[in-house]
């Protein structure tokens, strides 16, 4: 099993903020937001960039990497992942 550490972009209205969560296996960008924000249509606004599934919102991928199981252990500890 993998731990893939993605940072999404999240641009909520006006306000623009980054997140982190850690997958268990490699995805496309639509898949990582997919899963992540829960998106049910693949709305596209730009190049890797989706909507929500009301076009009110968007997100996307700002970085991933394969972290190891020790890293993934002290970001969940954090509370950042």
């Amino acid at each position: 099993m993998k731990n893939i550490l993605v940072e999404f972009e999240c641009q909520i209205g006006e306000h623009c903020h980054n997140s982190w969560y850690i997958f268990d296996k490699k995805k496309s960008d639509w898949g990582y937001c997919k899963e992540f924000w829960g998106i049910t249509k693949k709305n596209i606004l730009e190049e890797g960039v989706f909507w929500d599934d009301y076009m009110m919102n968007t997100i996307k991928i700002c970085s991933d990497q394969e972290i190891t199981e020790e890293e993934k252990q002290t970001l969940n500890k954090l509370g950042v992942a």
